[in-house]
Parts: structure tokens; C-alpha cells; sequence
């Protein structure tokens, strides 16, 4: 590991420490009640777990957690696979504090929210090998994951809010996806036939095993674990359907297996074994939001994020036309869904983060325009959009406070009020809070916390270091251009 790698985790690492703020907030709560309730209670009756968010002080939507069902019990509308991502974290602040309570008490809030930096993490290291894989850009694959990270909502999730569900979206979604692109390589080096790759870098998935058909289906099943509407994603693997055809029967199965958790629940909860969505949730598709998701001024996909045009325009430059395609057919589905959502704007939302799920294509769209470019064309490119995207988070913390459209001259009005705040995004960490800036926040200073904390990121970081250092490309898929 050379001297830059170092300096570079060394100052990610800072970051982390600046920004990573433990925390449950809003639809958080619906997540994070799980694990209480399953394994504490051993119930799914939610009533304890909302009266003790109301009491630690945490906002709560009344319709998300006061709406009684045909079963006697309160809702929770937000589903179980977030929850059971976190669970190997939660038992492990549960082995030191057996009781579990307070419920949202910090040792439980820091697990849940530390899985959640882990899976966003992790998701950009997968992200990244499959970018690198698809394209043969080392270089230019980390450098598309770092700026998918800083110019994308992810960031805001990841460190301001992780208690929401997008972190832990992002990461299967990228699991689903890399395991779908790899699955036909790996069946092909396996039948003999190491390096052959046919034109446009589409690996044959009439050799796809149907081991990998089955992992592939349990994926697809956990995406609508973590969020229903990244269910819809699965399609990706009708790609291979025409190539494939009766060979691919283990996903069905395999589907159902992953995601019968949130049969079990909606079935305790709302007495149905289908997904249950309250009307007031109901889609119409037309006319829908369609143009509003992707360019308004409150939280529409380009205005805010403008990097996902680019890395739309990456995928269709991308000579790997086969993850071009999956990649442009999951942007349609998720504009489908999201435009006909009657809360299309997400709310009290930083941007459209419902698009997150879209990270790994994001990634090799990118990565595909990086390594076509100058690299000091790319780093400005990219710093730039990190810049704005910096400025936003400021804007939505400390001008736009609340969910309203200001209209793009005060989208812009605000961005120039908000340059004063960003120095206040390096205050909200937890570790730097516990252990340099507890004096002025007239807090305790609690050094073994913030070194426990620090720790524990570091871990994290590590993690997703390795997951993209322990993999090599067997071949180059890249074909020439």
C-alpha cells in the first residue's frame, strides 16, 4: 500500500470523523423500530417503539407510526430489510447492553447507524469493481466511485442521515447488479473458456450456473426487502432471459425465498401476505411528475444532482452495451415509479434520493466518461460538482430548513447564502464533537466515545478498501472502441 493510499484513507478517514453523525430521524424511526421489536419483544406490535422515539425527542410522521391495521396492531409502512442488514450490529450493541433499553439510547443508535455508513461504503466499492471491471479503468473507476459519492445525495445520507434506507438500497442494488454482470463470465471461465469475451463485452449467459441464477434471485427478492420499489429492478435479469431461457427457472425461487420476510410482516401487520401501501400512497402514472422528478427546482434529479446526466451520458458511450442497457432501463423504471408516486419530491428530502438505488450505473457511467478525458479535466469536472453539491447540503441544513419549492432563483439565492455555512458540515461528527468541539457545544467531553467511534469508522473504511483491493479483473471486458 503506497504512501498516497495511505494519505488518501488517512484524510477520508478525517472526513468521516468530521461528518458521520450517529443519528435516527423521521423515517428512520419505522427502520430502526425493527430490531427492538423482533428481537427484544419478539413481536411486531410497534406501539413501545414509537412512544420511546416520541420520548427521546425524535419526530415522528404521524401516518407512519399511528395508523392502526386489520390486525389490532399500528403500521409500519417502511420494510424489514434494512433492519436485518443492521442485525449483526445491533446484537452487538445488544451483547453489551443485554436490556435494550433506552431503545434509541446511543449505543443502539450508533450500531444501526454505523451499519449503515458500512453498506454505503461497501456499495461504492462494488460499485467501483464493477466499473472497473466493465471498462478495465482502475484509475478511472475509483476515481467515478469518489465522485459519486461527494456530488450525489449519498453523501447526505450516509453521513447526515443514515438511518434511512438508501445507503442499504444502494448496496444491494450494486451486489444485485455486479453478481448479474459477473454471472456469465464466471460460468464461461468455468466451461473452458477463459478470457473469450463476445463483442461489446456481453458475457455469454447461456452459461450463467444455475447456482448463480439462485444467488441472483435472492438478491433480486432483498432489493424489495430493502425497498419496494427497488423491487421492479430484478427485471435487469430478463436481460438474459431470451439467451438463458428454462436454465434461468432457479431466480423465481430464489426471489420468493429473499424476499418472503416482508410476506411474513405485511401478513402479522395488515393481515394480506401482498405488500400492503396505504391509498393515500397509491401511484397514478398519468399525468404523473414525470418531468418534475428529473428537473425541478424542489428536489428534482438534475437540478440538484446534475452529475447523474453525465453519468447517463457515460452509459451511452459505454462499449459494455448489454450493463449500457440494464443501466438505462433501470433509469426508466425508477422515473416510472418515482413519477407516479403522489409524493414525487420525496418530502423533506435532500434531492432526489430515491434514485440512489441507481449507484452502480451511476458508477460505470462515469468511469466511462473519466477514462475518455484528460485526468485534470475530470478532477476539475468533478471537484466542481463536489463543490455544488457541498453548498447544497449547507442550503438545505441552514437556508431551506423546511420542505418547500423556493423556484430555481432562490435555489440559487440560497446556494450563495449557504457558501458561509458549509464550514459548519466539518461539526457535525460525532467523533470530532466528543473529542474537539465538545467545549464549544457546552457538551461532556467524552474522549472514549469519540475514540471508539473513530474506530469503528475506521473499520468501515477498511472494509470497503479491501472489498475493492481483494478482487482483480480476470480479463479486460472492455472491447475496442
Amino acid at each position: 500500500m503506497n504512501r498516497w493510499l495511505l494519505a488518501g484513507l488517512g484524510l477520508v478517514l478525517l472526513c468521516l470523523a468530521c461528518t458521520f453523525r450517529p443519528a435516527v430521524n423521521g423515517d428512520g424511526v419505522n427502520y430502526f423500530a425493527y430490531l427492538h421489536s423482533m428481537v427484544v419483544d419478539h413481536d411486531l406490535d410497534f406501539r413501545d417503539e414509537y412512544r420511546a422515539a416520541t420520548a427521546a425527542g425524535i419526530s415522528v410522521d404521524p401516518t407512519l407510526t399511528a395508523t392502526p391495521t386489520a390486525t389490532g396492531l399500528v403500521a409500519n409502512f417502511q420494510p424489514v430489510g434494512s433492519a436485518l442488514l443492521a442485525l449483526p450490529f445491533y446484537l452487538g450493541a445488544l451483547a453489551l447492553h443485554p436490556g435494550g433499553e433506552p431503545q434509541f439510547g446511543r449505543p443502539f443508535v450508533v450500531a444501526f447507524s454505523l451499519a449503515s455508513l458500512f453498506y454505503g461504503l461497501l456499495a461504492l466499492a462494488l460499485s467501483a469493481r464493477l466499473a472497473w471491471g466493465s471498462t478495465g479503468s482502475r484509475n478511472a473507476a475509483l476515481g467515478a466511485a469518489a465522485i459519486a459519492a461527494l456530488a450525489t445525495p449519498l453523501a447526505f445520507y450516509m453521513l447526515y442521515e443514515p438511518s434511512y434506507s438508501h445507503t442499504f438500497s444502494a448496496f444491494v442494488v450494486s451486489a444485485f447488479v455486479l453478481v448479474w454482470w459477473r454471472g456469465g463470465q464466471a460460468g464461461a471461465v468455468a466451461r473452458g473458456f477463459p478470457g473469450q469475451r463476445p463483442q461489446g463485452g456481453i458475457p455469454p449467459s447461456e452459461h450463467r450456473s444455475a447456482a448463480n441464477w439462485l444467488v441472483l434471485g435472492l438478491l433480486g427478492g432483498l432489493l424489495g426487502l430493502v425497498r419496494i420499489q427497488d423491487a421492479p429492478l430484478a427485471a435487469i435479469a430478463l436481460l438474459d432471459l431470451p439467451r438463458a431461457r428454462w436454465r434461468a427457472w432457479p431466480f423465481v425461487p430464489g426471489f420468493l425465498l429473499g424476499f418472503a420476510p416482508q410476506l411474513f410482516v405485511d401478513h402479522v401487520l395488515f393481515g394480506t401476505w401482498l405488500p400492503y401501501r396505504p391509498p393515500a400512497f397509491a401511484p397514478s402514472f398519468w399525468p404523473g411528475h414525470y418531468l418534475d422528478v428529473l428537473v425541478s427546482s424542489h428536489n428534482g434529479l438534475l437540478t440538484w444532482s446534475p452529475v447523474f446526466l453525465l453519468a447517463a451520458l457515460g452509459l451511452i458511450a459505454l462499449p459494455d452495451r448489454r450493463l449500457a442497457l440494464a443501466g438505462l432501463l433501470a433509469l426508466a423504471v425508477e422515473l416510472l415509479i418515482d413519477g407516479s408516486a403522489p409524493d414525487w419530491s420525496g418530502g423533506l428530502s435532500f434531492g432526489m434520493r430515491r434514485f440512489l438505488d441507481l449507484l452502480p450505473f451511476v458508477v460505470v457511467g462515469l468511469t466511462e466518461l473519466v477514462r475518455r478525458l484528460h485526468p485534470w479535466v475530470a478532477a476539475i469536472g468533478g471537484s466542481l460538482l463536489a463543490i455544488w453539491n457541498a453548498v447544497l447540503m449547507a442550503n438545505f441544513l441552514y437556508v431551506l430548513k423546511v420542505d418547500r419549492d423556493v423556484g430555481y432563483a432562490g435555489l440559487l439565492t440560497g446556494q450563495l447564502q449557504a457558501v458561509r455555512y458549509v464550514p459548519r458540515l466539518l461539526t457535525h461528527g460525532g467523533a470530532v464533537r466528543a473529542l474537539m468541539l465538545w467545549r464549544p457545544l457546552h457538551q461532556q467531553f467524552q474522549p472514549e466515545f469519540g475514540l471508539l467511534l473513530l474506530a469503528l469508522e475506521s473499520v468501515c473504511l477498511l472494509a470497503a478498501v479491501w472489498t475493492v483491493w481483494a478482487w482483480r479483473p480476470a480479463a479486460a471486458v472492455r472491447s475496442a472502441s
